[in-house]
């Protein structure tokens, strides 16, 4: 298996990201891909990086708020294709792989796409743990492929698609596949194509808590209000050891893989409960950021 990490101006997080990968799943190839960063740490950590990993450097013109994402995962399979890689994990820079990646987990991941010829993508992230109330029919376990399948929704918002996820390029291709910019895009062509996402019974990847974010290349105004609200800074999780590996590989499939049940920070640093969005539950932030983006869209016009 390949990872493939997109990277941009989130220099400690990229470190920390192919370090974690290097470490747990020294026999996996690493290629990062970043869109162009700015600012001169993350260029350093880049040129550090090139010295044992494949890096590629793509600038990407795009009104999109999540910039050249797209593009860069498109050049990332049409590399992978060319390269005879078949197998790969798509990982963002503000992630870390928080326990060694072993023979079971690589049979794992095969079995699920030898169980489910319909399936496109695998997530390998564990659940977000949220204040609000879960659905417990969201996720099911379906024994054949020992993943969880996600249910159906009229809403399909992550359903079919995620841009973290384990996927096979040889099933991509066959289905003429390309990224398109925007999740929702691709979550409609996912769903034209594929059944509903499965989940990893004992995943192994994790976003960081409460992680700076970007909405675009230029943070808002009210993404940094809502960032110094959060208490935002990096928080890196503590490798999971033997009895914290074996009570996720060993639980009941009913209990689910929630980060904050299975997950800690390094030296405790950041108790739960824990968010991947400084915007989340800040509704005037929300639709100030939302506001933000729309004037830089129409100036763009």
């Amino acid at each position: 298996m390949k990872f493939y990490v997109f990277s941009f101006n989130r220099a400690e997080f990229l470190a920390n990201c192919v370090d974690s990968i290097a470490r747990c799943a020294p026999d996996c190839r690493v290629a990062v891909y970043d869109d162009a960063s700015t600012d001169d740490a993350t260029r350093r950590v880049l040129d550090a990086l090139a010295r044992d990993h494949e890096v590629v450097v793509r600038g990407h013109d795009s009104r999109h708020k999540l910039g050249g994402l797209y593009a860069n995962m498109q050049a990332a399979c049409e590399a992978g294709l060319a390269d005879g890689e078949d197998t790969v994990c798509f990982v963002q820079d503000d992630m870390q792989v928080v326990r060694p990646v072993t023979p079971t987990d690589h049979a794992a991941i095969a079995q699920y796409f030898a169980a489910r010829p319909r399936a496109g993508f695998l997530l390998p992230q564990f659940d977000k743990g949220r204040p609000r109330r879960r659905d417990p029919e969201r996720l099911r376990f379906d024994p054949d492929s020992g993943s969880y399948i996600r249910a159906e929704r009229r809403q399909g918002a992550g359903i079919h698609y995620a841009d973290v996820a384990i996927t096979q390029l040889s099933r991509l291709q066959a289905h003429d596949w390309r990224f398109l910019e925007g999740e929702p895009a691709n979550q409609r062509q996912a769903a034209a194509h594929f059944e509903s996402l499965g989940t990893l019974f004992a995943p192994f990847l994790m976003w960081l808590p409460n992680g700076p974010a970007y909405r675009g290349k230029r943070k808002t105004r009210a993404l940094r209000i809502a960032e110094q609200r959060r208490a935002c800074g990096f928080f890196p999780f503590a490798e999971m050891t033997g009895d914290g590996i074996a009570a996720l590989r060993g639980r009941d499939p009913e209990v689910l893989p929630t980060a904050e049940q299975f997950l800690r920070t390094r030296d405790d640093a950041l108790p739960p409960p824990w968010t991947y969005d400084p915007l989340e539950g800040l509704s005037w932030l929300k639709k100030r950021n939302n506001f933000e983006l729309w004037v830089r869209r129409t100036l763009r016009r």
